[in-house]
């Protein structure tokens, strides 16, 4: 069934590192003062499955499948999920601890906390990634579709290397890792982003990038972080 199919395919995209709980306690807990730690629910919401155009936002289930069906290869079209408004996630649990001095510690990695919005907060790596070739327009169309991507890090371009960033959504007291999975079809080239899904959100300036012919297909969920009991 596809959903037995999603979820594998969801956790080796996360940067949140999945493993049960007793285990991931013990081997990957940050050896220092834990503020807060908090672990996925059961099940994620499906917010939105669309495909984006210059002339508007297409939301029709059937018209989404055959879009997929064309244009997305026969190892990912799993990903996306047509007709399901959420998806259990039994069995997998991404940890997220919070520390001292605005740091967070994900899969055994700690980050900076670099910013929030007003439901929104960004975590950063502190080591640095090589920065992707962008060269085309089909590959600067694929890396602004997540509001956190390389093109935001580095503006003026040039950059050689830079922080990866990721958006985890605030709710209250609540957290969620907002899971993005894209692919994009222009003129020239169809291409699904690789290591899907990212921890973001979609950017709110995508659709005005957008030129005639230009088609990207976007699925954006929703991983509750439960707080941990005291």
């Amino acid at each position: 069934m596809k959903y037995k199919i999603l979820l594998p395919l969801l956790v080796s995209g996360l940067f949140l590192y999945a493993c049960s709980k007793d285990d991931t306690d013990t081997t990957n807990k940050p050896g220092e003062t834990i503020l807060e730690t908090y672990y996925p629910g059961s099940s994620m919401e499906i917010k939105e499955l669309s495909i984006r155009t210059s002339e508007g936002t297409i939301t029709d289930p059937a018209f989404i499948q055959d879009f997929i069906n064309r244009n997305v290869s026969a190892e990912v079209k799993d990903k996306f999920i047509v007709g399901a408004s959420s998806v259990p996630v039994n069995g997998s649990n991404q940890i997220l601890y919070f520390l001292e001095n605005s740091r967070v510690n994900v899969g055994g990695v700690n980050m900076q906390i670099t910013g929030y919005g007003d439901s929104t907060m960004t975590v950063t790596e502190y080591t640095s990634t090589p920065f992707p070739s962008i060269n085309t327009y089909c590959d600067s169309l694929l890396s602004s579709v997540p509001d956190q991507n390389p093109l935001l890090a580095c503006p003026a371009g040039g950059c050689t290397s830079y922080r990866k960033s990721y958006t985890l959504i605030t709710s209250g007291p609540n957290y969620y890792a907002p899971l993005l999975t894209y692919a994009v079809v222009t003129k020239n080239c169809v291409r699904t982003a690789s290591g899907t899904p990212v921890i973001s959100v979609i950017s709110r300036d995508l659709n005005s990038l957008l030129t005639f012919g230009d088609s990207v297909l976007v699925q954006y969920a929703k991983l509750p972080l439960v707080k941990e009991s005291k």
